[in-house]
């Protein structure tokens, strides 16, 4: 093996092998890039990954970090109808308080109307009686001559 690759080298030449080993390092060796652990090893995984691959993979990590997750969306559109919903139901039951207060106030007033007119009634009938049982100056005047 190691006489194959110096007999490459001589035919070749130094230009010939440092440009091979440039164009490793800037491309990577196909296939290498898929192995998980050589990629983290910092020399070994330019190497291995090449350098397009590595800053295609910063770009698309940069790129993508600010991004929402399908899973975030969810939880977000969730969290958003429930809060819609509850709003709803408190809309719904403010409206139901009001029809009751309406409705209360309007039993309240009818309530007192009824006591006044009771009231009255009673007034008018408590000064019938007493006109009736008052002193009058016809009966003074009975009195004195009896």
């Amino acid at each position: 093996m190691l006489a194959i690759l110096s007999a490459v080298a001589r035919l070749i030449g130094i230009g010939g092998i440092l440009f091979i080993g440039l164009l490793l390092y800037e491309e990577g060796i196909p296939g290498a890039h898929r192995i998980p652990f050589l990629t983290g090893i910092p020399i070994i995984g330019d190497l291995t990954a090449g350098r397009v691959h590595t800053y295609a993979a910063q770009q698309v990590t940069l790129a993508t970090s600010n991004m929402v997750t399908k899973f975030e969306r969810d939880t977000i559109a969730s969290q958003l109808a429930e809060m819609e919903r509850q709003r709803n139901a408190a809309t719904q039951a403010t409206e139901e308080h009001r029809r009751r207060l309406v409705a209360a106030e309007a039993a309240e007033q009818t309530a007192k109307d009824t006591l006044e007119n009771e009231i009255q009634s009673y007034e008018l009938q408590l000064s019938e009686k007493n006109r009736a049982c008052a002193v009058t100056a016809a009966d003074r005047q009975w009195l004195l001559r009896h």
